[in-house]
């Protein structure tokens, strides 16, 4: 006869150490963990979204928007660059897979989800814009996820975020205005639970990366009263949990490809909103900085190079090597740089010299990639 595990029981393993060790969560290909952290949250009153991206895929990259874009923009990826990506509008988006569903998106003559994201980066500017775009692809059936589940599109501008669940047929929309909100790759929204048909043990895979996600971001606000980009660098890095908790499952594991914390300045966009890019697995790399005003990078940073020689560390070392102290000094005072030179570019935007601040913010990154390349060579 088969078992079926009551709501009781199931939360009572999440979150109980009490009962037993859950050991045997196996990894999955695709285990994206994605959060937005809303400006009432925030140390610099931005919003920020956030994706740690798990796939098998190894060559990630920097991309930035051609010439003839409608809207400039900057994004982490692969083949289809769009996989985590920021416009100059202040709108950013990532793309998680969903669930194993009924009616999942099967025509592969359909647009990939990273294309979607591309057509939306190009045309919108606000979350708002950007949900109702993404309804108009998914109403015309011009959509396809490889691997039988439905999607998770997170969206978030100056003001508001948005999460969008999706099979081939229907698709659900959840607003944010304050707090965090976020995914692994279980649908959440109302409604969408009884399209899925995961596993119990991929459930919970999801679910111990949500869990330790809230816990984590819960855990800094309650001690410090707001999150910093270094807390969610941090985060995005944590590979495993406390002895004394029930789940083994973590955010960061051997699939994480690459992640990329999102942050839009609310004044001013177009200039001192920013990409904090980990080109690799985050736990053998430093988060670089790209200005959305970006106007040139490294060349390494652009042609696969760079995340070719971070999975060289990984390979070499593995997944829980200790990250080197110097890494993370040097990251925490290129943040000071930065975040300085940001400071100094908003006032030359208040007093209208706006090629000044791009200038100088262009600069500020530059000066940083060029320290990083000998930090990791």
């Amino acid at each position: 006869m088969k078992k079926f595990w009551s709501i009781t029981t199931f939360f009572g393993v999440i979150f109980s150490n009490q009962l037993f060790a859950i050991d045997n969560i196996p990894e999955e290909d695709h285990e994206c963990t994605s959060w937005m952290v809303l400006h009432d949250l925030t140390k610099n009153n931005t919003n920020i979204l956030h994706k740690n991206r798990d796939d098998v895929a190894r060559d990630i990259a920097v991309f930035l928007s051609p010439a003839a874009s409608p809207r400039k923009w900057i994004a982490l990826g692969t083949d289809i660059p769009t996989n985590m990506a920021l416009n100059a509008s202040g709108l950013a988006g990532v793309m998680n897979s969903g669930e194993t569903c009924i009616d999942p998106p099967t025509d592969n003559t359909k647009k990939r989800t990273p294309e979607m994201m591309r057509v939306i980066m190009n045309s919108c500017d606000t979350a708002a814009q950007a949900v109702a775009k993404l309804q108009e692809l998914h109403k015309a059936g011009d959509y396809w996820h490889a691997g039988g589940s439905g999607s998770i599109f997170l969206f978030l501008d100056r003001n508001e975020g948005y999460i969008c669940e999706m099979t081939a047929k229907v698709m659900t929309v959840t607003a944010y205005k304050e707090g965090v909100a976020l995914r692994a790759n279980i649908w959440q929204n109302p409604g969408m639970a009884k399209y899925a048909r995961k596993s119990a043990a991929g459930y919970l895979n999801s679910s111990a990366r949500a869990w330790i996600t809230m816990s984590g971001l819960n855990k800094v606000f309650d001690q410090n009263g707001k999150i910093t980009l270094s807390d969610i660098f941090a985060l995005s890095r944590t590979c495993n949990v406390p002895e004394t908790s029930a789940i083994k499952g973590c955010v960061c594991f051997t699939k994480t490809n690459s992640s990329a914390t999102l942050e839009i300045d609310r004044h001013y966009p177009d200039v001192l909103s920013s990409g904090y890019f980990a080109i690799g697995h985050p736990r053998h790399t430093v988060y670089l900085p790209v200005p959305v005003c970006v106007e040139k990078i490294l060349p390494q940073m652009g042609d696969y190079s760079w995340s070719k020689a971070v999975w060289a560390r990984f390979d070499k070392l593995g997944l829980e090597s200790p990250i080197p102290e110097k890494w993370l000094e040097f990251e925490k005072k290129s943040m000071e740089k930065y975040t300085a030179a940001k400071e100094e570019a908003r006032k030359l935007l208040d007093q209208g010299k706006r090629a000044d601040a791009v200038k100088l913010i262009n600069s500020a990154a530059a000066e940083i990639w060029s320290a990083a390349v000998e930090l990791l060579r």
